[in-house]
């Protein structure tokens, strides 16, 4: 793709019951410094049953409207990236919207790395109950990831749909998404297309992430074991129910890809990677039902097993202890072995503790 050379772009808007938001997603993307020649706004509804028509209807021939039957978001994109012609396919939830400059900034990528499968930017949350923005939190990588054991190993998945771009040739080869997938689809084709081609992350945020009461993902975020649980609230435990079981599917959706594509699932490598969907649905099934002593520590000696290469030795220690300690504490009152250690800690930095004796001697042979 040479600089001189026209690049067509799809901006795929997915959407369900957006009502109030969608506008702000469209006229983020009409409003990119980017030819509009050059780009086709695809908004694709799956089965909304608000006024999401009426308003993206009133955008005309700018923004193509694409209404299906409710079936989640991997029918969703399914159904869009059918009828894309894009060369670049760039991907917005329907209540996220993109900061000014982003479209040009991933095109520009893509340009200078021919070879280039994804671009991915960094993002900012933006809670509207709050009216708060604050930072993503989610570190990015770039290059061919599998290339080394560790560069798979401290992969982070999780990025929102709306950071993610990708080029049409390597989005074909993860095509379809497996429609199981009623959320994050996303998530299939994020931890796919490092197998295909180099990905490219870029650190600004570019995108904003909302957070609301209407999110089908996030629930009260990654709380620890005992803290909180959905309790008797049927929403919150249908939301964690959704995600327990999307989690799970991303992990058997990737596996099974990966088998397709002759790659084998048991390599050393694979095995902590696709580990983490099945521990990260376990963790959410635990805030559903809370397990005994020896399951919650089993599982907490797993997710040491595979990931203590992402940990320090200090924090493998403390990890180690605590896996021990759930056999004592048990899941509900596991939050406590951390704020015993702690209170531990600030005890020994007690400034009283370390007042010179008469003879000059310390009081407390403790050090920190």
């Amino acid at each position: 793709m040479s600089h001189a050379e026209p690049v067509r772009v799809t901006v795929l808007i997915d959407t369900y019951n957006p009502g109030e938001f969608i506008e702000q997603a469209i006229e983020s993307v009409l409003a990119q410094d980017f030819p509009p020649e050059q780009m086709e706004v695809l908004v694709v509804d799956d089965g909304s049953t608000d006024d999401t028509a009426e308003r993206v209807r009133k955008y005309g021939h700018r923004v193509q409207y694409l209404h299906k039957a409710n079936g989640g978001q991997a029918s969703a994109f399914n159904y869009g990236l059918e009828r894309a012609r894009g060369e670049i396919v760039a991907f917005l939830d329907g209540d996220d919207y993109w900061l000014p400059g982003k479209l040009t900034r991933i095109v520009d990528e893509f340009r200078k790395s021919p070879e280039a499968g994804m671009v991915y930017d960094n993002f900012v949350k933006y809670d509207s109950a709050s009216g708060q923005f604050s930072e993503g939190g989610i570190p990015g990588s770039s290059g061919f990831i599998p290339a080394t054991a560790k560069n798979l190993l401290h992969f982070e998945l999780g990025h929102p749909t709306s950071t993610l771009a990708f080029r049409s040739s390597a989005l074909q080869r993860l095509l379809p998404v497996p429609e199981r997938l009623v959320v994050q689809a996303d998530g299939h084709l994020f931890a796919c297309v490092i197998f295909v081609a180099p990905v490219i992350y870029i650190a600004e945020p570019l995108t904003v992430y909302r957070v609301h009461a209407g999110n089908l993902w996030n629930w009260v975020g990654n709380t620890p074991p005992g803290v909180h649980t959905p309790g008797q609230d049927p929403v919150a435990k249908a939301r964690l129910q959704r995600r327990a079981k999307a989690t799970r599917a991303i992990g058997e959706g990737v596996r099974e890809w990966l088998e397709k594509n002759g790659f084998d699932p048991n390599r050393s490598d694979l095995r902590p990677f696709l580990m983490q969907w099945s521990l990260a649905s376990r963790t959410d099934e635990f805030m559903l039902s809370p397990p005994g002593r020896l399951t919650f520590s089993r599982h907490l000696f797993t997710n040491l097993r595979y990931y203590h290469a992402r940990m320090t030795r200090r924090h493998q220690l403390v990890y180690g202890a605590n896996a021990l300690g759930s056999l004592v504490v048990g899941y509900n009152n596991f939050h406590l072995l951390d704020e015993w250690r702690l209170g531990i800690k600030r005890l020994l930095r007690r400034p009283s503790q370390r007042r010179a004796t008469p003879d000059g001697a310390s009081t407390s042979g403790m050090r920190d």
